[in-house]
């Protein structure tokens, strides 16, 4: 038996994919301590891990932290330093005693790279988005000088530096964390470049498996009635205007649509809602995926991976972080199309549907997409070469 240490954020589309991984192992004998925030305890104590709580101490990180200028980038990289310099001491403090054999990072949060090094553990990144092995600025934005807001982060490297006793320690190593191996939750089909990345990239594909979960409501599952599926994430997903414009849409239509609002927008705050329509704040997706014939996204990689899966074309309306780069790998590979969501209106949104509708070639390239992820081998392929990387 192995004592896996990992380390993640706390965001559901950094860890969602790390559950099936980590229900495996456990099953397979290994014990996975896992530090996250209390959000996320049910979920991985379900899947078996022991849970590792951040504590007080990250939500107070989370309070304070003020960027010092409004550049997106930099203000990003200041975050990710800013979160690894406040989880790092209390990962070390609550794991003395514990004598791990490997680290699982996330390439994001909890500076697994640096831990890694401190613990002298070999380690495995875990990538829930496409993977990035440089900043996607020009090197004229990296260098000293450049911007008020650089030379600050700059002089916090240094200082995060000496803290860590690095040699050196750069942009790069804060963006994307690497490591010896890493497991990325997609195909080399749907990665940019993927046929680029040598064999230490572990591209196992979606890490999907059953959540045993049930839906509150029926389906006409007809030809006669398309399902669309309509979610915006579990981030930016406060968008009033936007669901407003989807029932004005798709009301008095042949169309079946189930609408997922999250936990931010009152179902009260919303027009009337028509009969075709399921509006929910939570909805099972994959269950519901199982039946879509177009889904309507945010282009997050899990969801839009998700339903490439289940072979349903979609409709990629991107709002942040890298969801701009998955609606545009979507429409170069034919599973979909791309908005803009200052261009949305209810009549573009019906003209797209009845457009992904109406031409099979969507939903051809998104059912060879799926394929493409079942072949690559999900978290079972994934697990196999943890614990072979391990032994």
């Amino acid at each position: 038996m192995s004592k896996i240490l990992f380390v993640n954020g706390n965001l559901h589309g950094h860890i969602n994919p790390t559950l099936p991984v980590v229900k495996e192992l456990v099953q397979r004998g290994e014990e996975v301590y896992y530090f996250s925030t209390r959000e996320f305890q049910t979920k991985l104590e379900a899947a078996g891990a022991i849970f590792m709580d951040y504590g007080e101490e990250f939500n107070q990180f989370l309070q304070s932290f003020r960027p010092h200028g409004n550049h997106p980038f930099y203000t990003l990289i200041e975050y990710m330093l800013a979160l690894d310099r406040a989880v790092i001491p209390i990962i070390l403090k609550k794991s003395e005693g514990i004598r791990y054999d490997c680290i699982l990072h996330d390439v994001m949060f909890g500076g697994g790279n640096i831990l890694a090094q401190q613990l002298t553990l070999p380690s495995i990144a875990s990538c829930s988005s496409f993977v990035m092995e440089k900043p996607p600025v020009p090197q004229r934005m990296l260098e000293h000088g450049f911007h008020p807001q650089l030379d600050y982060l700059y002089s916090e490297l240094e200082s995060a530096q000496n803290e860590w006793g690095l040699k050196e320690l750069k942009i790069s190593d804060v963006f994307f964390k690497k490591a010896s191996k890493t497991l990325v939750y997609t195909s080399r089909q749907f990665q940019p470049m993927g046929d680029s990345y040598d064999p230490s990239f572990w591209f196992a594909g979606p890490s999907i498996s059953d959540r045993e979960e049930t839906m509150d409501f029926q389906l006409k599952d007809t030809e006669d009635n398309k399902l669309i599926y309509i979610s915006m994430g579990t981030v930016i997903n406060n968008c009033i205007d936007f669901y407003n414009k989807c029932l004005d849409a798709f009301k008095e239509t042949g169309y079946q649509v189930v609408m997922s609002i999250g936990n931010k927008t009152e179902l009260s705050s919303l027009k009337e809602i028509p009969g075709n329509f399921v509006v929910r704040s939570y909805v099972p997706q994959l269950e519901v995926l199982k039946h879509a014939d177009v889904f309507i996204s945010h282009g997050g990689l899990n969801s839009v991976s998700e339903a490439l899966y289940y072979g349903v074309p979609v409709i990629a309306i991107p709002m942040s972080n890298d969801q701009p780069a998955v609606a545009k790998r979507v429409s170069e590979l034919g599973a979909g199309l791309e908005l803009n969501i200052a261009d949305i209106t209810p009549d573009l949104l019906l003209q797209t549907v009845n457009t992904i509708c109406s031409d099979k070639s969507f939903q051809e390239h998104s059912i060879a997409l799926g394929e493409t992820f079942r072949q690559a081998g999900g978290y079972k392929l994934a697990v196999e070469k943890i614990i072979d990387f391990i032994h």
